[in-house]
């Protein structure tokens, strides 16, 4: 993007398509809310995005909302204090019932961006469209998730023959549940392996830094290297034995209950079977979209990617 440009929309910051900033749980600023009509539900704790081809998303509502009017057809609206920065018109997919409430599966139909000015959205995106892998839409429909924190976790999972450890943000806890929904590419290396033993081991990005988890990331796909060689230290989780990254501050292991095939990502959704806390108060690696950091005073943390 030409300099002067930069400089003019965008305080000459860098442009990508979202920042990385570490926060806990409390210091999350953004609520989402389930809108149909009158009817306005919060589902900021209770909401995930589940598949990015096509663009899905999934939310939780409790026992009291399941007999609410008719959400074939329902809305995400995405605020920050009263401001509204994004909202994403759904159609339903499918309903999953859960011991205190009801999983919606729905299909993202169209979006609108509300942050900052219609002029520094297209000045954005009209750079992103230089590469032709994006569209319009999809910058569109990716601005607007991300103008919500997304959380970064790690995934572990292990057997006598094989082992990895990759980041994510395609995921989601419902704690009234103790349920977690995880979007795997249907690439990855580990998927079939994760299905087959129906177990997996979630761990929070306490004490790493970027780096560290996107080198992890670029072994998703691939075969992972040698435990010897990973720049950290790990422990076996109590039930599974799967490693732990000893940068964890807190794990879960999960056994895998159900999965849908949702287009590139494969849907999990599995029941928490154990959870431990190592420290008493921890944070996480989050992704913010660009637009929704440039107004933020979530503070970046760069890395070398």
């Amino acid at each position: 993007m030409n300099l002067r440009i930069r400089k003019l929309f965008f305080n000459d910051t860098a442009i990508k398509t979202f920042f990385i900033t570490r926060l806990h749980d409390d210091q999350v600023l953004e609520r989402v809310f389930l809108k149909k009509g009158r009817l306005k539900i919060d589902v900021t704790r209770h909401h995930s995005m589940i598949c990015l081809d096509p663009f899905c998303v999934a939310a939780w509502i409790s026992a009291e909302h399941v007999t609410s009017p008719d959400l074939e057809k329902a809305s995400l609206i995405f605020f920050k204090g009263q401001t509204r920065n994004a909202s994403i018109n759904l159609s339903l997919i499918e309903r999953i019932p859960t011991e205190h409430g009801i999983l919606l599966l729905y299909k993202i139909e169209n979006v609108k961006n509300h942050q900052l000015t219609i002029l520094h959205r297209l000045v954005l995106f009209a750079y992103f469209l230089r590469s032709k892998a994006n569209t319009y839409y999809s910058r569109k429909v990716i601005s607007a998730l991300y103008s919500y924190p997304r959380k970064i976790i790690i995934v572990s999972y292990e057997d006598e023959a094989y082992y990895n450890i990759f980041p994510m943000d395609i995921q989601g806890f419902i704690e009234e549940d103790d349920i977690y929904t995880l979007g795997l590419r249907t690439t990855n290396a580990t998927l079939n392996k994760i299905l087959e033993a129906k177990k997996v081991v979630v761990c929070d990005t306490d004490a790493v830094d970027i780096n560290t988890i996107y080198n992890l990331g670029r072994h998703s796909s691939i075969a992972p290297i040698s435990k010897d060689d990973l720049p950290f230290g790990t422990s076996e989780s109590e039930l599974f034995g799967f490693p732990v990254p000893d940068f964890t501050g807190s794990y879960k292991e999960i056994e895998i209950v159900q999965h849908k095939k949702m287009g590139y990502h494969m849907l999990m959704i599995g029941k928490v079977v154990n959870s431990k806390k190592i420290k008493s108060k921890t944070s996480s690696l989050y992704h913010v979209g660009f637009l929704q950091f440039q107004k933020s005073n979530y503070q970046n943390i760069e890395g070398l990617f």
